[in-house]
């Protein structure tokens, strides 16, 4: 009997308890197991591993303090005519030049206490620069700080600064160029600043004709060193803030040259004094056989007469 001839209740039974069964069941496929070879050499995972290199930069303010970051409430001022202005205050210093093309730079940080008060007999010395020329000055700093790192420039890369005033006593004076000369003659290059007295209520002014002196004692204390020179002209004015540019030799080299050039002389006219007594004794000794010769053969002869 067909399952569509069934009743309503019979179909309900039929499809719940006939129909299931009357499907056939197929056997499971059963796959084998998918076996993992294992390799006889252990693979070893890539692992790439990147260095960075950090670049280091260099900015205008990792090497020098201007503008606002300057922290003193007076400081003496070079402005751009090299005029020197005394114990003025950092607020009036600071509207005192153009911030779009010049720079408030510290050059001598002087003495200032906790609270930003700075000393009257030590006050900080700022100059009115140029950006332009400011940027240049840190290019050729960089410059010299990458030859030195990388071995091409010794000590005498780096130069030395020497900070007078005009009105320094004889005493101190003949110290500095001491120094001075010292470093000169290692073959440094050395940078002389200088500038009136920071405090001149309690310190005397020097007049033109000291600065004259003190200026033609350095240059004669330079004079004194073999092979300094003052490669450029000093900046600044005579009275205020100047500074003196000077370029030594180190002559430890040719010293070296010329001490080998002494005792390879002793040498030399040793072994000449040798050649020619081997020389003479040669001459003599040969003179000395000719002679032999000459009287053996007038012997023979003698003999081949006497024979005859």
């Amino acid at each position: 009997m067909s399952r569509y001839h069934l009743t309503s209740t019979s179909r309900a039974l039929y499809r719940v308890f006939v129909a299931p069964t009357l499907h056939t069941t197929h056997p499971a496929i059963f796959r084998p197991p998918i076996r993992l070879v294992t390799p006889l050499i252990p693979v070893i995972p890539r692992r790439t591993i990147y260095y960075k290199k950090v670049a280091q930069r260099h900015t205008l303010t990792d090497h020098y303090t201007f503008d606002d970051a300057i922290e003193a409430s007076h400081v003496n001022l070079v402005d751009e005519r090299g005029i020197f202005l005394n114990n003025m205050p950092i607020e009036q210093a600071l509207k005192n030049y153009n911030r779009t093309t010049h720079h408030l730079l510290l050059v001598a940080p002087g003495t200032v206490d906790e609270f930003g008060i700075s000393d009257p007999e030590d006050m900080p010395i700022c100059k009115i620069v140029s950006k332009i020329d400011l940027r240049k000055q840190f290019a050729k700093k960089l410059e010299l700080k990458a030859r030195e790192e990388s071995g091409r420039l010794g000590t005498a890369g780096d130069a030395k600064k020497l900070e007078l005033n005009w009105a320094i006593a004889g005493g101190d004076l003949a110290h500095r160029l001491s120094k001075l000369q010292n470093f000169l003659r290692e073959g440094r290059k050395v940078e002389v600043t200088l500038a009136p007295k920071h405090n001149k209520y309690r310190g005397r002014e020097a007049s033109s004709e000291e600065c004259d002196k003190v200026l033609k004692a350095i240059r004669d204390a330079v004079l004194d060193c073999r092979g300094a020179s003052e490669p450029k002209e000093p900046d600044g004015v005579s009275g205020g803030v100047m500074t003196l540019f000077f370029q030594g030799r180190d002559l430890s080299e040719k010293k070296v040259e010329e001490v080998k050039e002494i005792t390879e002389e002793p040498v030399k006219s040793k072994a000449r004094r040798e050649r020619e007594r081997t020389g003479t004794v040669r001459r003599i000794m040969s003179s000395t056989v000719k002679g032999c010769v000459a009287l053996e053969t007038k012997k023979l002869q003698g003999r081949r007469y006497d024979l005859i």
